[in-house]
């Protein structure tokens, strides 16, 4: 299970986590993205989902494995989506049951809400998705638990360094992510899902 967040929108982690998923349903035939920021439809070129997602079960009193299922949809014959929904609150406590009911190949697409440090612990990779800039770098230092690794989304322009972005968050620099044209054209035409770059492939693969 991968867990994906950040703590500065725009910081590009619903992408990374949409090429994640896919990258891990072509190696292991089957993957899951559970979205909680409303967005991962829209990047893999999907329809506006309607109805319950993923907010919604967690507000929920009767939380089982059964009515999880019933949130997926399908964005490729290999990836499923649990879309956001519209729940607007919850607890983590609710949160922990998530562990129960989705398999290894998940991953969460936090966004900028920060999951309870015992919930990251219970997944195999924790990751702060980050640009090197300083905005984000200052708020970064601040977090009262470390992540597990850094993933740096990196950009043309940027003086911070991976050694940089590690002393201040407290972790290690786990894999730095190219920004590039082809990956901002796939998104904008909604071609994600189907034709992930190759660059951005290979740098996922290094990843998993």
């Amino acid at each position: 299970m991968f867990g994906c967040w950040t703590v500065k929108g725009g910081s590009g982690t619903t992408v990374f986590s949409a090429a994640l998923a896919l990258a891990l349903a072509d190696r292991h035939g089957k993957a899951t993205i559970v979205d909680f920021g409303g967005d991962v439809p829209s990047v893999l070129g999907m329809a506006e989902p309607a109805g319950r997602g993923i907010r919604d079960w967690l507000s929920s009193p009767g939380r089982d494995a059964q009515e999880f299922g019933h949130l997926h949809l399908n964005a490729t014959s290999r990836l499923r989506v649990v879309p956001a929904g519209s729940a607007t609150s919850f607890s983590d406590e609710a949160l922990h049951d998530l562990v129960g009911v989705v398999d290894e190949h998940t991953v969460f697409d936090f966004g900028t809400l920060q999951p309870p440090e015992s919930l990251r612990n219970s997944l195999r990779n924790d990751w702060l998705v980050l640009r090197p800039c300083y905005l984000a770098l200052r708020r970064a230092a601040r977090l009262a638990t470390r992540p597990h690794g850094v993933v740096v989304i990196r950009e043309a322009g940027r003086s911070l360094t991976a050694r940089d972005i590690q002393s201040v968050v407290g972790a290690p620099v786990v894999g730095e992510i190219t920004v590039s044209d082809g990956v901002a054209r796939s998104v904008d035409a909604g071609l994600l899902a189907t034709r992930l770059p190759k660059q951005l492939a290979d740098e996922l693969t290094r990843l998993l």
